[in-house]
């Protein structure tokens, strides 16, 4: 058989209401029992619940799909690398293990088992894939013998190579569905003669782990046909009606005889063939499906609605089973809300979120932000939520990022935080510049970032001297009026990194606008991109709305021209992949920026909350060894100990299978590099980087804004730089004031 890491590879490469409706009826029934002034009348009681059950796996047992027997008993089947496929049936609350031999033994060499199929008659089936990626599909009647199917579509080659399978499933007339990710459609296959009697086409999926086809237990198969909905089909392959799904991408899907429950990370959903409304019986947030960490890999219905949800972790490939079961008993409204905002998403909060409300299900946790990327965010974004905060309301707890934390604090917006501050650093230890350092007044902290990402340059060792300071960087390209600072960039890059970088020289503590150095950065600018090679990522399909702070998209020019300088964020050890190889090969030493390090998710509480008590309790779980040590990819914990960790990762199955190859062609020149994880060594180093951080790159996005837009105008020689510093002091200096 193949390495044991080959599904990994393959998969890795390759509303927010609980129960609305419920929750509606809920609602009018208190609100009638009020309106008689029934006496002792109770709160609204019912609501989904999650209860974890207990895997059977051992060391490096992976689960290869969840399914039902007719008795209804749970069945798992797993494999553990090339030695084992097991059979796992839940009855009287433990599990009783059978193993599948028979398909190790059809399994020759350099044949991988991906999923086993079970008829409810005891019938096997697994689906197999060769390196080559041609499917394989083997059928039992006894677990002893075997034999291949021979269906002919699988042995078809296309451009894309052999049809690749990603599900498989039998309907009530015995035909066979299997579900072809690069071709975009549902192949079925006459059991008979096997060949295709029908092809039915699906969404496009780059992912072999979605699933697009269900099989219901009324005898119908559902297909993922268009985003957005399903079409349900009988045995006879006739259409009987479509649903419809919200959210960007579906999810797994079960039946439960009348219904179809779909889980995503939006929550858990029920909806029913013919009628495009759908009921919310669990939101996101409430359950492991909301966990950033956690990827549906299988769904069972039971009886009365009773769903079971199987998960994978895929940085730590280890997985979880979930059971999802009306309680009539649980208040159907937590009774506390805490209200999260931020203006950016976060993985790292949306993981807290989850975790908190595990530990207190009489606390519901809302997370909002604006909804746009950190490219989008205007002033007028920042002045509508000023407004709301210094008139007493907004959420309970805010995450401060590029939000003008000075004056919340001198506003009285901000609560001081010192005291738990110092409570945490007592119990545990923390990078105290990282936690002390962000948002701080007169030796008091108002603001704590639970994580942080890490601003990187490597390169031509000249140029990195003369990035110190403006005045050291414009006289070097006085003298080098022909040099590629940063080779190949774009105009983003180069207006927000300077800001950035020389942000202090610019606009004073007091808020004025150093208009002189100003015109002297809007002119450095248009001199670097002269040099700057922008053209190649002026086309639309090259823009982003992610920030461009730090991160060069052109950096790895550096692998063909290295007299310039590369720069890039890092949040992460596989984005530490790529400049670590270039490093290696270029002999370079990579250092921080002026140690300055991003704080990511700077968590401060508003003095204005009424749910005080629980705001702190939901900031000390933001920094518990819990939450610092989640594997999640958006910043490294500020938390000693889980920063420590991350020199094992590179030890993970994760690691071992991780690979990136980047490059491109940029007049007429090809570069290209490929590497894999960093190693110990270097993620140690890294570390010990870390630990002299000192400095936070935050911005109010407000006063960015301002800048960028009349910067842009500059590079676009719509106006001088005289001008633009001009139109940038004035706005600044009155949104300051306002």
């Amino acid at each position: 058989m193949i390495s044991k890491n080959f599904r990994c590879m393959l998969l890795i490469m390759l509303t927010v209401v609980l129960a609305s409706a419920m929750l509606n009826g809920c609602a009018r029934t208190a609100e009638k029992e009020k309106e008689k002034g029934a006496e002792g009348s109770k709160a609204a009681k019912g609501r989904y619940v999650e209860e974890e059950i207990e895997l059977p796996f051992g060391k490096g047992e992976r689960g290869l799909n969840i399914a039902k027997t007719k008795e209804g008993n749970l069945v798992l089947f797993s494999s553990v690398e090339d030695t084992e496929v097991n059979r796992y049936e839940y009855t009287g609350g433990s599990w009783k293990k059978t193993p599948l031999d028979w398909i190790l033994k059809a399994c020759k060499k350099n044949i991988y088992p991906l999923e086993v199929y079970e008829t409810k008659d005891g019938v096997q089936f697994v689906t197999a894939t060769e390196e080559d990626r041609k499917t394989h599909i083997f059928k039992s009647t006894d677990a002893k013998n075997w034999e291949e199917l021979k269906i002919p579509y699988l042995e078809k080659k296309t451009e894309y190579g052999y049809p690749h399978i990603a599900g498989f499933l039998i309907d009530d007339g015995g035909n066979y569905w299997l579900q072809d990710i690069y071709n975009a459609k549902i192949i079925i296959v006459s059991a008979d003669t096997q060949e295709t009697i029908k092809e039915i086409g699906t969404r496009e999926t780059g992912s072999d782990s979605q699933k697009l086809m269900f099989a219901g237990e009324d005898k119908t198969v559902a297909v993922n046909t268009e985003d957005g909905k399903y079409t349900v089909y009988s045995k006879n392959l006739e259409e009987l009606g479509t649903f419809s799904y919200d959210g960007d991408e579906s999810g797994q899907m079960c039946h439960d005889g009348k219904n179809w429950y779909m889980v995503t990370a939006e929550g858990i959903a029920r909806m029913r063939t013919g009628d495009d409304s759908r009921e919310v019986l669990m939101d996101g947030s409430m359950g492991a499906m909301g966990s950033p960490v956690n990827s549906a890999e299988g769904m069972v219905c039971r009886d009365d609605g009773e769903v079971y949800v199987l998960y994978v972790q895929w940085k730590t490939m280890t997985y979880s089973l979930a059971r999802y079961v009306y309680d009539k008993e649980v208040a159907a409204v937590p009774e506390h809300t805490l209200q999260v905002f931020g203006l950016l998403e976060s993985d790292t909060i949306r993981q807290a979120v989850v975790g908190f409300q595990r530990k207190n299900p009489n606390v519901k946790v809302e997370f909002n932000n604006s909804g746009k990327g950190a490219g989008e965010i205007s002033s007028d974004d920042i002045r509508t939520l000023n407004t709301e905060l210094l008139s007493g309301k907004g959420a309970d707890v805010l995450l401060l990022n590029g939000l003008p934390a000075d004056a919340y604090i001198e506003k009285g917006v901000l609560s001081d935080l010192t005291g738990i501050a110092k409570k945490m650093m007592e119990d545990n230890a923390y990078l105290e510049n990282i936690m002390k350092n962000t948002v701080q007044k007169d030796k008091k902290v108002y603001g704590i970032p639970v994580k942080f990402t890490v601003p990187v340059m490597y390169g031509d060792e000249q140029i990195k001297k003369a990035l110190d300071s403006l005045d050291s960087l414009k006289a070097y390209v006085e003298k080098n009026p022909d040099a590629g600072i940063f080779g190949v960039t774009n105009k983003e890059y180069i207006r927000d990194f300077l800001f950035q970088m020389y942000h202090e020289e610019l606009i004073k503590k007091d808020g004025s606008v150093d208009k002189a150095k100003m015109e002297e950065l809007l002119e450095l600018s248009k001199d670097i991109e002269k040099n700057s090679k922008t053209d190649f990522f002026e086309g639309e399909d090259m823009r982003s709305e992610q920030d461009t702070l730090f991160a060069n998209p052109g950096s790895i020019y550096i692998v063909k021209h290295p007299d310039m300088v590369a720069t890039d964020r890092v949040s992460s050890l596989s984005d530490m992949v790529i400049p670590y190889e270039i490093a290696r090969e270029k002999k370079f030493k990579i250092e921080a920026l002026k140690d300055y390090y991003i704080p990511e998710a700077i968590a401060g509480i508003n003095s204005n909350t009424k749910e005080k008590e629980i705001a702190e309790e939901f900031l000390r779980y933001l920094f518990s060894e819990e939450l610092q040590k989640a594997k999640l990819d958006d910043g490294f914990p500020v938390m000693l100990s889980a920063l420590e960790e991350k020199k094992q990762e590179v030890n993970d199955q994760y690691a071992s299978v991780f690979s990136l190859a980047v490059g491109g062609n940029i007049d007429g020149e090809d570069f290209s590099i490929s590497a894999q994880y960093p190693t110990e060594e270097e993620v140690e180093g890294f570390i010990g980087l870390c630990k002299a951080l000192k400095n936070p790159a935050d911005q109010d996005r407000a006063v960015w804004d301002i800048y960028r837009n009349e910067a842009d105008k500059v590079l676009e020689g719509s106006i001088k730089a005289k001008e633009g510093a001009e139109n940038i002091r004035k706005k600044v200096e009155l949104y300051l004031a306002e």
